[in-house]
């Protein structure tokens, strides 16, 4: 098969890695040089990282199963946990291990992804001619449009609100009062850093244990999440007012964006992507694939079992049913998620599922199962979360559960 693999970040040099052995693989990628996210030419405008960001993976679990990551490449600085230029410069790393780079067309805008007959599909570029693939990966990750909720009373509020795709350093919140909404990494992150500035941190959410990653922070409180705002104050869910706030940042995440792909191709709704099979292949066009929708997860090592699963389907090693049955299949997945409490837009937040989403993969394909040093780097740095929450990158790893071999 002839295979166009849209992005060439951490997902899409996964697929093309692995596919690359049995297809033809050719990547389009909008910038000049690989990394997707990671990449921060423009000075860390309009993206999703920062100045200060430091993965919150240390570097030997968050490398490809087949790629160890080199220290020599993280500043000491940093530790074991890595930002963005040591991840840019992995990557970078690993499409030349796998000499991926001749097979990357850089500065390609890819307007449109269309099927042109049953077996085909037509990509087309904005500054060169259109091209025909048998199938198409998608790989243009989901940290681009930001998920911005919209509060009662926001157009009427002179609050000025900012998302943390805006952020790059405490600097603007110096000596002001302000609402940090968003609980999960990125709220983390940034709640400690303005805490540095700012006169006073509202950290709204509602998660449960914020408290115990603050303890050391005297100027942030815990809160609920705003649903309304007022003149002179911001409503919280529960009745409770917060007054005098001068700024808010939004740490609620981002939304899956295909602009390339017409609506009656895909369908996203409060950020659910139906219509896949295992997060991955379009049941309605299994040529259609998406690599790293699962969220809330290790994602490197997912990237690359995810990859060799939609393998095993190319391949034909792995037989999936016809398109009726896996539409069925991934219609019967989202009315499980949706009979849950949980909102539909978390139907791809894998969290503490990952391991049994990834034993699923690897079974159903006949996989390599995940590496022992892989699940005891997991449970060892998911002991030093619980144990070290809020200073949890300073802690030294177990060197033996550390220890890398080179690569091959």
């Amino acid at each position: 098969m002839n295979i166009a693999i849209i992005g060439a970040g951490a997902a899409g040099l996964a697929a093309a890695s692995v596919l690359q052995r049995t297809q033809s693989v050719t990547l389009f990628e909008q910038q000049s040089v690989v990394g997707g996210l990671w990449q921060t030419a423009d000075n860390f405008k309009h993206t999703a990282l920062y100045p200060s960001l430091r993965s919150n993976l240390p570097a030997g679990l968050m490398a490809f199963l087949d790629f160890p990551f080199q220290h020599h490449l993280i500043p000491p600085l940093e530790g074991d946990y890595p930002g963005p230029a040591a991840v840019a410069a992995y990557l970078q790393a690993y499409a030349n291990h796998h000499q991926l780079t001749n097979k990357i067309q850089f500065n390609s805008d890819v307007t449109r992804i269309l099927p042109i007959n049953k077996t085909q599909w037509l990509i087309e570029l904005a500054d060169r001619p259109a091209q025909v693939f048998d199938a198409v990966i998608v790989c243009n990750g989901h940290y681009t449009q930001p998920n911005r909720p919209v509060i009662e009373g926001s157009t009427e509020s002179a609050l000025k609100i900012s998302h943390a795709k805006d952020y790059i350093n405490p600097d603007p919140f110096r000596g002001q009062r302000v609402l940090v909404w968003g609980s999960k990494a990125s709220g983390m992150d940034l709640v400690r850093e303005i805490s540095t500035t700012a006169e006073q941190v509202y950290w709204c959410g509602h998660d449960a244990g914020r408290d115990a990653l603050v303890r050391d922070k005297s100027n942030v409180s815990i809160h609920q999440d705003p649903v309304r705002l007022h003149r002179d104050d911001i409503q919280l869910t529960g009745g409770d007012h917060l007054t005098a706030v001068d700024q808010m940042l939004l740490c609620t995440g981002y939304q899956y964006q295909f602009p390339f792909l017409d609506d009656a191709l895909i369908r996203v709704e409060d950020n659910l992507v139906h219509g896949l099979h295992q997060h991955i292949l379009l049941a309605k066009r299994p040529t259609l694939a998406f690599i790293g929708l699962p969220y809330l997860v290790i994602p490197f090592p997912l990237f690359q079992i995810q990859s060799q699963w939609l393998n095993a389907v190319f391949t034909g090693q792995l037989q999936l049913p016809e398109a009726p049955q896996l539409i069925a299949l991934s219609d019967a997945a989202v009315a499980r998620h949706l009979a849950k409490p949980a909102e539909p837009r978390h139907f791809h937040r894998l969290g503490p599922d990952q391991l049994t989403y990834l034993a699923h993969l690897i079974e159903s394909a006949a996989l390599a199962p995940l590496p022992d040093t892989f699940l005891a780097r997991l449970k060892a740095v998911h002991e030093i979360k619980l144990a070290h929450p809020q200073d949890f990158r300073a802690i030294e790893l177990p060197t033996q559960t550390f220890l890398d071999p080179q690569p091959a």
